[in-house]
């Protein structure tokens, strides 16, 4: 069975795909209220504060890096049309170096608050952030780039 795309509107997501991340983050504070559950004590809070700011930090600054990576190259809402294929910046790293960013900024946020429910959280977020987003994403890319989108996904891996 095949899928059509419309190669003209962009992949379209239901909704913006931060929007996982927030309300998957904010699901596991309102669980941590009910049930606080913390990664370290005090003497872990040096490494753990400090492992937090640099995966925030770092996580921030790759996923602008991919933003100004693509910006005037094509378009950046899912519901616009890609105008090129962009292999160059972290996208010769990784297909999805703004899902990656995140994903960092997730993980060390959930470290400042020193809580594991946003961690436990995380798996079924990008879970659904592959089926509901990026599914769609690498269908209109094949659709509208064929054989070099084949090509590029064959020399870079998804995440990492």
């Amino acid at each position: 069975m095949s899928i059509l795309v419309d190669t003209d509107r962009g992949p379209g997501t239901p909704f913006p795909p931060t929007m996982l991340f927030v309300l998957g983050f904010l699901g596991a504070l309102w669980i941590n209220r009910a049930v606080p559950l913390d990664i370290g004590g005090p003497d872990l809070e040096t490494l753990r504060i400090g492992a937090g700011l640099v995966a925030l930090f770092g996580g921030t600054a790759l996923f602008w890096w991919g933003m100004a990576t693509f910006a005037g190259r094509t378009g950046i809402l899912l519901q616009r049309p890609a105008r090129q294929l962009v292999t160059s910046g972290p996208y010769q790293y990784s297909r999805n170096p703004m899902y990656v960013g995140f994903v960092a900024m997730y993980f060390g946020l959930s470290l400042l608050l020193n809580t594991v429910w946003p961690l436990l959280v995380l798996p079924a977020i990008i879970a659904l952030l592959v089926w509901i987003v990026i599914s769609r994403e690498e269908r209109y890319m094949r659709a509208t780039f064929g054989d070099e989108y084949l090509a590029y996904c064959r020399r870079v891996r998804r995440w990492l």
